[in-house]
């Protein structure tokens, strides 16, 4: 079963593929209420993480995150490193060349979560 949010210019796309066990986050995350804009994708991890594939894959791909988007974000990750095997978590935080913000936004990320498999990866600009 899967999860789909469409977003706008102030909310992030969000997809959950749990038969692929892939998770992506991307666009611009500005929700008003990041907290209620996430929990339909909490939810879905709460399921997800009780039969969880051998690997899952959770992909950033965001231009911009305010601070109430980082607290969902970090939850996020702290969920699946909290209730997944280790080694078992492999994290892609791509950020757009000469970002230094969302770079090391991705670092810091990397640093707090030593558990997830962090890979930072430089792309040219989102499509």
């Amino acid at each position: 079963m899967s999860l789909l949010i469409e977003g706008d210019k102030r909310c992030p796309r969000i997809e959950v593929n749990t038969s692929e066990g892939l998770i992506e986050i991307s666009g611009i995350s500005l929700p008003e209420n990041p907290y209620n804009y996430y929990l339909p994708l909490h939810k879905k991890l709460d399921s997800y993480i009780k039969d969880p594939k051998e690997m899952t894959k959770l992909n950033f791909r965001l231009e911009y995150f305010n601070t109430g988007s980082a607290l969902a974000l970090r939850n996020t990750i702290q969920k699946l490193c909290d209730h997944l095997p280790e080694g078992t978590l492999e994290v892609k935080w791509y950020y757009e060349e000469d970002d230094v913000d969302m770079l090391d936004s991705g670092e810091e990320f990397a640093t707090i979560f030593p558990r997830a498999n962090f890979e930072i990866i430089e792309v040219e600009e989102f499509e």
